[in-house]
């Protein structure tokens, strides 16, 4: 699926620089979300000092000077929110628009590989049509999606990685102990772990993924059992549609319920694969700010560091886990590729 795009003489030479570009916009739109994280920290310590002139400045200020260095990436100015929204919203719908283009492209590339393949074969390939039409378009589909989410992950964790070390290698750690077993008075032991934020990121993330790999093990086959099911389904309906005097409502009805039968193991797994998903989420999505809390509540941070930490954390720990939040795409796009490798392995065999 690689060759007839990245080594074709016709397509090659866009998918390398246009690939390059695009991971460049994507750095280019991180580097902006590196400069709204340090306006975070600005604008919550604004708020709890009750600078009102500030808050609004930082809110809604428009100074092209502003934007200009904005747009520069100089990380050392503080720009306002309204200017942050004007530079990164079309940047990154652009973004998300070219590389919808560079999807269909690709599928272009297979879609015409494929179909000059299968013509010369010259031999009868079951469900070749819904290879070379359904499944390279779910091919572009997913690769669309995963690979805008692949990009950023990786980009967020090069630069937001350093940052969140730094937030939180001199933050206090409170640890509870109880000290009073009958009185049941917990004492707060507080320590200094460099980086904590990042080693709970690294440790949630991994065996978030690690569970979800395990979970959701069975359902790439499970997908893909699917596509063949409905594929012999449809198949019988074809067959009917210009001959009426082979329409056999008895096959029909137990292709379909061949249809139903996978269908319902598909939804079970899904409905346990789920209810993993959301409660991961749930959970971590507060995990740093009941780790922070207590040195919050104590006045040994102030409210734009918690924040900016939050906002730090928030971004490594969904970059960390992209498999996770994706996992459902990614079963998707697996299920195509096995479809589409057994297809170009049918084609190969019949040359022989």
């Amino acid at each position: 699926m690689l060759k007839p795009f990245f080594w074709n003489e016709k397509y090659a030479l866009y998918a390398w620089l246009m690939f390059a570009f695009i991971l460049g916009l994507s750095g280019y739109t991180v580097d902006i979300l590196v400069i709204y994280n340090s306006w975070n920290r600005e604008f919550y310590d604004t708020l709890q000092k009750l600078q009102e002139d500030r808050f609004y400045h930082l809110l809604i200020s428009w100074d092209f000077s502003s934007v200009k260095q904005l747009i520069l990436l100089n990380k050392e100015h503080v720009p306002s929110f309204l200017e942050i929204l004007a530079v990164y919203v079309p940047i990154n719908v652009f973004n998300v628009w070219l590389t919808r283009r560079y999807a269909f492209k690709w599928r272009e590339a297979l879609n015409y590989y494929y179909t000059h393949q299968w013509k010369n074969t010259g031999v009868i390939i079951e469900g070749a049509s819904q290879r070379i039409q359904e499944d390279t378009a779910r091919f572009a589909r997913t690769l669309e999606s995963l690979l805008v989410g692949a990009f950023s992950a990786i980009l967020v964790l090069i630069a937001f990685m350093p940052i969140l070390w730094n937030l939180s290698k001199d933050l206090p750690v409170f640890v509870p102990i109880i000290a009073n077993i009958f009185n049941d008075l917990p004492i707060w032991n507080v320590t200094v772990v460099p980086g904590f934020l990042v080693w709970i990121a690294l440790v949630v993330s991994i065996g978030g993924t690690l569970m979800s790999f395990l979970i959701g093990f069975p359902l790439p086959r499970l997908e893909y059992n699917n596509q063949v099911v409905e594929a012999e389904f449809r198949k019988e309906l074809v067959f009917g549609e210009d001959k009426p005097e082979i329409r056999d409502t008895k096959s029909l009805k137990q292709k379909f319920l061949n249809v139903r039968t996978n269908y319902y193991k598909l939804f079970n797994w899904y409905m346990g694969f789920g209810v993993w998903e959301t409660s991961f989420s749930l959970v971590v999505g507060n995990i740093a700010i009941i780790v922070l809390a207590p040195a919050y509540f104590k006045e040994l941070i102030t409210l734009g560091i918690l924040f900016q930490v939050l906002n730090a954390f928030g971004r490594v720990q969904s970059s960390m886990s992209f498999f996770i939040d994706r996992w459902t795409t990614i079963v998707e796009f697996q299920s195509v590729v096995i479809r589409l490798k057994e297809f170009d392995l049918r084609i190969n065999n019949s040359k022989k």
